[in-house]
């Protein structure tokens, strides 16, 4: 990293999203009642979550998006969201006619439903920039995004770059042999309670030292560390900041995107260092939570 920058990437789906705060579900062929949508409407999610919490956390990193979007009008707005965000747009390919976009449920008491088209505009694979653009990586974020295209991108990346995987229930673009290559790469790993399940691969393919933070929501995040002979060992936890009665999408990409600027320059912390870095993703994640409220 002398004499330049270091470069975060960040991988995986566009996404333009609709977010609807609903009462209970009430099941197939009757009515549920929607209370209230987001203000923004849409709102440009997806990798723009992350690349936005990334670049904000830390000025100094080069952050870069690495997606695909259509040519629709909602893309502008996308990639718009991408530079005002202090990240670039150098890994986004444009093709196809329609980008990504995610209608996000929220049933009051539920959990989370995700309706999600992935458009068109991934058929093209990984272009030559966005090759490019990886053999420049320090760190590559990975998150959720087109099966092919994450299997090369660890393939491309060089062995000195650090790989951190934020963990998303999608069998379509997650299937079992990338996420155990995943597993397998990856010195950090974030998920949610509900993708817990994933971490019986990781424990079982990850080399010992890797870090997985599980993230409770409004119940805060636990470090946990991956010991010899897969032992998962707790390293201790961080409480949430409350922040109650607001929308809350794009939660775990900005805290996932504050903790990987605090990781660019330094892929495997101690436990101590970050269990730091945790509470600053966690303060972060608040912050614009409140701001919504």
């Amino acid at each position: 990293m002398t004499g330049r920058a270091p470069t975060l990437v960040v991988s995986g789906y566009a996404s333009i999203d609709y977010a609807l705060q609903l009462a209970p579900f009430e099941g197939l062929d009757a009515t549920t009642i929607v209370r209230s949508r987001a203000e923004e409407w849409p709102r440009f999610g997806g990798v723009a979550h992350v690349t936005r919490a990334a670049a904000a956390a830390d000025p100094s990193v080069r952050v870069s998006a690495l997606s695909w979007v259509g040519t629709d009008t909602e893309a502008t707005g996308w990639l718009h969201a991408i530079t005002a965000g202090g990240a670039d747009t150098a890994g986004v390919a444009v093709a196809g006619t329609r980008s990504p976009s995610s209608h996000l449920l929220y049933p009051e008491g539920q959990g989370t439903i995700c309706l999600f088209d992935p458009g068109d505009c991934h058929e093209i694979g990984l272009t030559d920039a966005q090759r490019e653009l990886l053999t420049t990586a320090d760190l590559a974020v990975v998150t959720i995004g087109p099966a092919a295209a994450t299997a090369e991108l660890l393939e491309l990346v060089s062995a000195e770059c650090g790989v951190f995987w934020i963990v998303k229930q999608d069998p379509a673009s997650l299937p079992p042999s990338l996420a155990e290559a995943l597993a397998s790469r990856a010195q950090i790993v974030t998920l949610s309670e509900g993708e817990r399940t994933y971490v019986d691969t990781i424990s079982r393919l990850a080399q010992p030292g890797t870090l997985i933070v599980l993230t409770r929501g409004a119940a805060g995040a636990e470090l946990l560390r991956v010991a010899a002979a897969g032992e998962i060992v707790s390293c201790g936890s961080v409480p949430a900041h409350p922040v109650v009665g607001v929308d809350t999408t794009g939660a775990g990409d900005t805290f996932s995107g504050t903790l990987a600027a605090r990781l660019v320059r330094d892929p495997a912390p101690g436990p101590e260092t970050m269990l730091d870095h945790i509470r600053d993703a966690a303060a972060a994640t608040a912050q614009m939570l409140a701001a919504r409220a």
